[in-house]
C-alpha cells in the first residue's frame, strides 16, 4: 500500500483533484494544469493506478496531437464519503464515490430540541441505514465528514457555543460520532463545507469567491486560488455576526446589530407572526423548530406574487447585500455565491437584492460588475462539502479488495 508523504502526497493531492473536477484528462494535461514536470506526473501516477486508485480508459482520438494520449479517469468506486449537514431545522446526509459523485441523499429533521447525545445516535443510524440502501461496504468509506454552525474546535471536534442547547457546547461530537460508525469523523464548519462543495461540485468558474451560507443562522465562507481561508481557528468570515449600520436587534452571540438578527430566517418569520393577517394567509405556525418551513411557506406566498411577502424577504434581502459588501470588500472578491437551504426557494429574489447593494456600495464595482450567484446545490451543498473535505484530505491507500477485511486507517 502506498502512502506518499511531503511533495509527493500534495502532487498526488493535485492530480486527484483534477481528474474530479475533469472527470477524464491525460498525462500531458495533468502536467500542463498543475505545472508539475512529465516526470513527476508520471511517478504520481503510477502507484495511484497500482493502488486502484486510477485507471485508464483508452486514448484521446483527436487528431493533429501526435500520438494519441493516454486517458485517466479515477475509479468511483474505490473509496466512498459521507457528509453531513446538521442544525436545528435540518438534516442533509450524503454519500459520494471517489470520484465525488452522489450514491445516496436523505433530507431529515433537524435536531430540534435534542441534546447531542441523542442527535449523535441517531445520526449514525441514518448514515448506517443509507450505506445499506445504497449498497456500500463499510470498508470501502473512507470517513464522514461532519457539518454544522460555528464556532468549532475543528482539532478537538466540539462546539465552542452552548446552540442550540447548553449540552452542546463542547461536547465531543466527533469522537461520539466516530465510535458509533467505527470511521474516522471531521468536524467542518457549514458555511466553509458549502464553499468547497460549491469550489468542487458548483459552477462559480472562478478560483477566488465569497459565499453566504443561510440555514438557520447565517454564516460565510472564502476561497481564495482555490483553497479554503480558515483564519487563525478555522472559524473566520462570520458574516453574520458583522454589525450593520442602522441595525439595533440584539442578537444570540450577545452582540446587537448583527446580519443574523436582522435577515435570518428566524426574523422574516417573527415579522410574519407580529401581524396575525399575515402569519394565517402565509400558514406561519411559530413553532421553534419549524423555522424554515416557515420561512419557505413565505417565500412560496411571494412565488404566487404576494407583495407583503415580497416586502418581507426583500427587507432580509437588502440586509445581507450590505453584509456582502463587507465582504467584498475585505476580501477583494468579484463573485459571491448563495447557498443554504433558505436560497432553495426564494434564491433568487436574495439574488437581485445583493446584486443591487454591491452594485450600489461595493468598492470594487468601478472595475467589474459584481456577480452574484445561486448555488445549483443550495441546499445540500454543506453536505456535499462535507464529503468532499474528507476526499481531499484524508490520506488514502489501496482500496481493500472483496474479501481482505477492514483496510488500515487512512
Amino acid at each position: 500500500m502506498h502512502r506518499p508523504g511531503g511533495a509527493r502526497a500534495g502532487a498526488a493531492r493535485r492530480v486527484l483533484d483534477l481528474l474530479r473536477t475533469q472527470g477524464v484528462i491525460s498525462r500531458v494535461e495533468l502536467a500542463e494544469r498543475t505545472g508539475l514536470t512529465a516526470a513527476t506526473i508520471t511517478n504520481t501516477v503510477r502507484p495511484l493506478i497500482s493502488d486502484g486508485l486510477v485507471r485508464e480508459i483508452g486514448r484521446d482520438p483527436q487528431p493533429g496531437r501526435g500520438q494519441p494520449r493516454r486517458l485517466l479517469q479515477l475509479v468511483p468506486g474505490a473509496w466512498h464519503a459521507v457528509g453531513i449537514q446538521v442544525d436545528r431545522t435540518t438534516t442533509t446526509i450524503v454519500v459520494l464515490d471517489f470520484a465525488g459523485g452522489p450514491v445516496a441523499t436523505a433530507d431529515l429533521p433537524g435536531t430540534g430540541g435534542r441534546g447531542p447525545e441523542t442527535t449523535v445516535a441517531a445520526l449514525a443510524g441514518h448514515v448506517e441505514e443509507l450505506l445499506d440502501r445504497a449498497g456500500v461496504a463499510r470498508e470501502r468509506v473512507l470517513g464522514v465528514g461532519l457539518v454544522t454552525h460555528g464556532p468549532q474546535d475543528l482539532e478537538r471536534g466540539v462546539l465552542l457555543t452552548a446552540q442550540p442547547g447548553p449540552d452542546w457546547l463542547e461536547y465531543p461530537l466527533t469522537a461520539a460520532l466516530a465510535a458509533r460508525l467505527e470511521l474516522p469523523v471531521l468536524l467542518e464548519n457549514d458555511a466553509t463545507a458549502a464553499a468547497v462543495g460549491e469550489l468542487w461540485a458548483g459552477s462559480p468558474q472562478t478560483d477566488t469567491f465569497g459565499l453566504i451560507y443561510m440555514a438557520a443562522g447565517i454564516g460565510g465562507g472564502v476561497i481564495v486560488d482555490r483553497e479554503v481561508y480558515r483564519g487563525r481557528a478555522s472559524n473566520a468570515v462570520e458574516i453574520g455576526h458583522v454589525a450593520l449600520t442602522g441595525s439595533s436587534r440584539p442578537c444570540v452571540c450577545g452582540g446587537s446589530g448583527c446580519a443574523q438578527a436582522e435577515a435570518a430566517p428566524h426574523a422574516v418569520v417573527a415579522r410574519a407572526l407580529a401581524d396575525t393577517g399575515f402569519a394565517d394567509r402565509f400558514a406561519v405556525t411559530g413553532a421553534r423548530d419549524g423555522t424554515l418551513d416557515d420561512f419557505d411557506r413565505i417565500a412560496r406566498a411571494w412565488r404566487s406574487g404576494d407583495r407583503d411577502a415580497a416586502a418581507m424577504l426583500e427587507q432580509s434581502a437588502r440586509w445581507i447585500g450590505r453584509a456582502a459588501v463587507t465582504l467584498v470588500n475585505l476580501f477583494d472578491l468579484d463573485t459571491v455565491v448563495l447557498a443554504g437551504p433558505a436560497f432553495t426557494v426564494a434564491g433568487t429574489l436574495y439574488r437581485d437584492h445583493v446584486a443591487a447593494e454591491l452594485e450600489r456600495l461595493a468598492l470594487s464595482r468601478a472595475l467589474v460588475r459584481p456577480k452574484v450567484l445561486v448555488s445549483s446545490n443550495a441546499a445540500s451543498a454543506a453536505a456535499l462539502g462535507g464529503a468532499l473535505h474528507v476526499l481531499r484530505t484524508m490520506r488514502i491507500g489501496a482500496p481493500p479488495r472483496p474479501g481482505e477485511g477492514e483496510p488500515a486507517p487512512p
